[in-house]
């Protein structure tokens, strides 16, 4: 009986102990865990008029450009064309090089870039992007 009591006091001493000793007496906190984007900027390539993405460590993902829209003016009126994939459409290169006599200002907006895993990420927005009309021989009469 003396065994079965004292076996009894310091199961109960030991069990009330660790309770006081333990990790756990204030409130839980919860860890809060942000993801990180891959891509942070985009560029415009104007020797083949298309956009490429690059990642945090500065490296040129060329193909993971998605969509982005192109805005212009000419003159008062202001034109803005969506586009599929990272490269201009013909029409719009045609316009931009062969068409205009003067420079034009365009600004890439609505970038979006898709990561290996699928994931779509916004970029922030290109703008004063300037496109030169193609040089033409000109013949100097006097």
């Amino acid at each position: 009986m003396k065994k079965l009591l004292l076996k009894t006091i310091l199961f109960i001493s030991v069990s009330f102990t660790t309770g006081l000793f333990s990790q756990e007496t204030s409130e839980v906190k919860s860890i809060k865990v942000k993801k990180e984007k891959l891509f942070i900027k985009a560029a415009f390539d104007d020797t083949e008029f298309k956009v490429i993405a690059f990642d945090v460590y500065g490296n040129p993902h060329e193909q993971a450009i998605k969509s982005f829209s192109i805005f212009y003016k000419d003159g008062k009126t202001s034109y803005q064309a969506p586009v599929e994939g990272n490269t201009f459409p013909k029409k719009t290169i045609d316009f931009l090089t062969k068409k205009k006599k003067e420079a034009t200002k365009i600004c890439l907006t609505n970038l979006k870039a898709e990561d290996k895993d699928g994931h779509i990420e916004d970029l922030p927005d290109l703008c004063d992007i300037v496109i030169f009309p193609d040089c033409k021989k000109v013949n100097k009469s006097r």
